[in-house]
């Protein structure tokens, strides 16, 4: 995304995946989490879509369009959300 931050590890966790073509995922994956306030920098050899949304509508898009989001994404964020939901961020000074 075009810039440097130190990450903290929050939590890592293995999944299985099946998808209707017969194959399936099974990852050991890491959840790091960084700040950074300024405007990311796509390149678009390496990105197709993104796009920012507050994590409040992401569990309400999630809830709505569940196919829109990989099985990963799903647990990453609900893990995720439980623990900004505990640990909110201090945007003060």
């Amino acid at each position: 995304m075009g810039f440097v931050t130190e990450l903290e590890e929050l939590f890592s966790f293995i999944y299985k995946a099946p998808f209707d073509n017969g194959l399936t995922e099974h990852e050991l994956d890491h959840v790091m989490m960084g700040h950074y306030s300024k405007a990311p920098e796509i390149n678009p050899e390496e990105v197709a879509n993104w796009k920012w949304m507050r994590p409040e509508e992401i569990k309400k898009d999630i809830a709505k369009n569940p196919d829109s989001y990989t099985a990963w994404f799903k647990i990453i964020f609900e893990k995720f959300y439980g623990h900004i939901r505990q640990n909110p961020l201090n945007h003060a000074g």
